[in-house]
């Protein structure tokens, strides 16, 4: 079962992912798979406040900022274990950022994020991906920010149609529906 989890930054997307987490995994292996390169001291803040959220649920934490399908080379008994993985603004921003990376355009950004998370869902036996969705005009943007928007809602898009349910923030609002 494949998860993406959709809203605003400060919406809850990341305690509705916890709670569906543990929900589809029962009493199996819980792995949060934490994309975050933290940076200064509000992202060290961050990473802290879900640590605290995450304390006492089971959950064992990998933190991998690119390349998230490796991940799954790493886990042993994959097939049997619920992946939370948190979250795809960071990745997105990650791969935008690479080196490597730089001067790709947003299709080859799109393919290479869609890829590395569809490949690690195919071989979970759960994921719950969290994704955030930004204004995609919103005020004084810079070249980089609306880019990253665009890149945001591209991922999104593409993930809406390979996952089996898809939850998002709409009129502040939750709403559920599966993927056909």
């Amino acid at each position: 079962m494949v998860d993406l989890i959709i809203g605003t930054p400060d919406s809850g997307k990341s305690k509705r992912a916890e709670d569906l987490a543990l929900k589809l995994s029962g009493d199996g292996k819980r792995i949060y798979l934490a994309t975050m390169d933290p940076f200064g001291e509000e992202g060290l803040n961050r990473v802290k406040k879900h640590r605290k959220m995450r304390e006492g649920k089971g959950f064992v934490t990998i933190e991998c900022t690119r390349d998230i399908a490796s991940v799954g080379e790493a886990i042993k008994d994959i097939s049997n274990t619920t992946l939370l993985l948190e979250c795809m603004a960071n990745l997105i921003g990650n791969e935008m950022h690479a080196l490597e990376n730089k001067s790709a355009d947003n299709s080859t950004i799109v393919e290479i994020v869609l890829d590395e998370v569809l490949t690690l869902s195919k071989k979970a036996k759960n994921m719950v991906i969290v994704s955030n969705e930004f204004e995609p005009d919103g005020e004084g943007y810079d070249e980089d920010t609306k880019r990253y928007v665009e890149l945001m809602h591209e991922v999104n898009e593409g993930l809406k149609k390979n996952v089996d349910k898809v939850h998002e923030i709409k009129e502040g609002e939750w709403i559920s529906y599966e993927n056909n």
